[in-house]
């Protein structure tokens, strides 16, 4: 669970509070909202300067809640000579995973097929799928994704998507800032909508988002009860899979 109360930040966040005790939470917002500081408090990167942050009942920055927390910010800079195995290798180790972790997550995000490449040698698409790969793997309880889309591949994406999707279904919490509709639909089913950092609401993503058919009907006209959730077909993941044995 994670229980962030009537936190404050100096020009960043004024009095924000929530509780997540399953599932996912999309952070929406303008750029400044506050959603990266946000993650950065539950990260424990930054301390606040009023309130409390708990992760499953610990301090943010202490080495229980480290250990159930993984934290993706918007770039990570991997060395250019190093080969993606090694990158994979190396966060394995230090996050303390079996040794069958590193290749999980690889395949999860579409790398095996580019294991022997140096991260110089890689896409931003593909860069970002090996920060993803190294932050994930071993699946800690606690998600922290800051815009994990934001340089993503199509075909990235929807692996990525897959992937949170199985991680919300063990029982695992997520906590993402998104921005395109797509994203916060697939990646959470909650949302929290911060301007100029406060909280202004907090409810279902479906609530977000109204849909219309070309002829301006609501589609919960036409389908009451319906709940519409963006999911590639069979065709459409081929080709966005099919880029990775490129």
């Amino acid at each position: 669970m994670v229980e962030v109360v009537d936190v404050h930040k100096r020009g960043r966040l004024f009095g924000v509070s929530f509780r997540l005790e399953k599932g996912a939470l999309a952070l929406v917002g303008p750029n400044g909202a506050g959603k990266t500081t946000l993650l950065n408090l539950i990260a424990g990167r930054i301390k606040p300067d009023a309130g409390e942050v708990r992760v499953f009942g610990h301090g943010p920055r202490s080495l229980a809640a480290a250990r159930r927390r993984a934290y993706v910010p918007q770039q990570i800079a991997f060395p250019l000579h190093l080969k993606v195995v090694e990158v994979l290798e190396a966060a394995r180790a230090l996050a303390g995973v079996e040794e069958r972790s590193a290749a999980e997550a690889a395949e999860r995000m579409g790398l095996l097929p580019h294991f022997k490449k140096r991260v110089g040698e890689l896409s931003g698409g593909l860069r970002q799928r090996l920060a993803l790969a190294a932050a994930l793997m071993g699946e800690k309880p606690l998600w922290l994704l800051d815009e994990p889309a934001s340089a993503l591949d199509p075909g990235g994406l929807a692996r990525l998507i897959e992937w949170a999707k199985a991680h919300r279904e063990k029982g695992g919490l997520i906590i993402v800032s998104a921005h395109r509709p797509d994203e916060v639909e697939a990646l959470a089913e909650e949302a929290l909508l911060l301007a100029r950092g406060r909280a202004r609401w907090r409810g279902p993503v479906s609530g977000l988002y109204t849909y219309r058919l070309p002829d301006g009907r609501r589609l919960d006209e036409v389908l009451p009860g319906a709940r519409v959730v963006r999911e590639p077909v069979d065709v459409l993941r081929e080709v966005l899979y099919e880029e990775e044995q490129a």
